[in-house]
């Protein structure tokens, strides 16, 4: 694989990371940020005859207040947003928070030589700051604000900086600085140690459950096995006149049916099982070896344990090319049963759609599309679907899932060196690309 493509890759990976990151940071804030921002726009605005005229500073900025308020108020008006614009919210939230946190503090506390008052509110926005965002996020947003802050301060008409009271109050900043992350770090630790936990409960739950499933299938078995003898004696026994209970041919039908749905409800539920284990797992475990996609891709859809008949006439593997990856099978299998599973969800929930899946062969890559023709994603939802524990219903009423199916998919395709990628028109399709390197074409597999 050359390099050029290599970068871009990794390159891309990192801007999706970055994007990622400014949505985790964001989610924990994301119900209340209408409140925070309508009530910061009115305090940015109340707070201005108080240390103009009640408790006159030596510095007060209208017109600054005036920018902080317009800043915040898209985030109280954020459920009018534009679906298409909505995806931006959490950058736009950092840059808001930057504005009117530390970069106002900081640059109000310069320009009025460190008053008492303007030392409080420095040290209550750092903590408000620490508040909403983990360590990291923290940091980069103090430490942006302040540079800002005094970059403003240096090229307008300033007095001298106030360096005696500044350090008087480095060490109060320093001890804030040092145990406010500890806080973080302690939830951040207590958050991690719940989700182990919950990973172990789900894992002793599936694991658990194989035993009365694997007895449901063994007598699933031994009812398709038996059943056909009992139904053709009652059927004996009632031309020969002998005193046998009624039976109707409906009713003898949907015995028959019913070991059909026996097996199928067994068989879903073991995949469901698999996905979950293996969603779970490392995925550094899963050792690699040569795969031909085609054969793997036909195995898959045969596999997958469909709910009827017309979810599987709803799938189609469209002629091709073919390639060798150096991939998990386990893996790759569980990604195209995770993408099948919601396109067959979302297909059958709209009444109308199918299921195609092409494969194509260019220089060092391959490329796998599974593609639904059902409702689509919404744009402000597209960029969110690959984050763990991110579920989105239209329905309000309908389940959103667990978030961690397409979270699955991407540290799975991203473990055998490729991306995938997912693009949607709303009310028309869904697109999900995964692009492999692909070996020697003549490669055995």
């Amino acid at each position: 694989m050359s390099s050029l493509p290599r970068l871009w890759i990794r390159l891309r990976n990192g801007l999706t990371r970055l994007d990622d990151t400014l949505f985790e940071h964001t989610r924990p804030s994301q119900p209340s940020l209408a409140a925070m921002g309508l009530i910061g726009a009115l305090c940015m605005l109340a707070y201005y005859p108080v240390w103009k005229y009640a408790l006159p500073q030596p510095y007060e900025n209208l017109p600054l207040r005036v920018a902080g308020c317009i800043v915040l108020l898209p985030l109280a008006m954020q459920r009018w947003w534009p679906r298409r614009l909505r995806a931006l919210l959490p950058a736009y939230w950092h840059l808001a928070v930057t504005f009117v946190l530390p970069f106002f503090a900081g640059y109000m506390l310069l320009r009025n030589g460190g008053s008492t008052p303007w030392l409080l509110i420095h040290l209550a926005s750092m903590y408000l700051t620490m508040m909403m965002f983990d360590v990291v996020a923290f940091g980069a947003i103090f430490v942006v604000g302040s540079l800002l802050a005094w970059l403003a301060w240096m090229l307008g008409s300033h007095d001298p900086m106030p360096l005696l009271r500044l350090q008087l109050y480095l060490p109060l900043l320093a001890m804030a600085l040092a145990l406010g992350p500890l806080a973080s770090l302690s939830q951040k630790h207590a958050d991690k140690t719940r989700i182990q936990a919950l990973t172990r409960a789900s894992n002793n739950i599936a694991h658990e459950l194989r035993t009365p499933l694997g007895a449901l299938h063994i007598a699933g078995q031994a009812f398709r096995r038996y059943l056909p003898d009992l139904l053709v004696s009652h059927r004996m026994a009632k031309e020969a006149g002998l005193p046998v209970a009624e039976l109707r041919e409906a009713h003898l039908e949907a015995l028959e049916r019913g070991m059909d749905t026996i097996e199928h409800e067994v068989a879903h539920a073991h995949t469901v099982i698999d996905m979950l284990l293996m969603a779970a797992r490392p995925l550094d475990q899963q050792q690699l070896a040569p795969l031909r996609i085609r054969r793997l891709l036909e195995e898959a859809i045969a596999r997958y344990p469909y709910a009827a008949r017309v979810e599987q006439e709803r799938v189609h593997l469209l002629e091709g090319d073919d390639f060798v990856l150096m991939g998990s099978e386990p893996l790759l299998t569980h990604v195209i049963f995770n993408l099948l599973r919601n396109g067959l969800y979302h297909t059958g929930r709209a009444g109308k759609g199918e299921i195609s899946i092409g494969v194509e062969h260019e220089g060092r890559w391959g490329r796998v599309r599974v593609r639904d023709t059902g409702p689509g994603i919404p744009p402000d939802v597209l960029p969110r679907i690959f984050n763990r524990f991110y579920s989105y219903s239209e329905d309000r009423g309908g389940v959103a899932g667990l978030g961690i199916g397409l979270a699955f998919c991407r540290e799975a395709v991203e473990r055998m060196g490729g991306t995938i990628t997912c693009r949607s028109r709303w009310g028309e399709y869904t697109e999900f690309l995964i692009s492999l390197p692909a070996r020697d074409p003549t490669a055995r597999a």
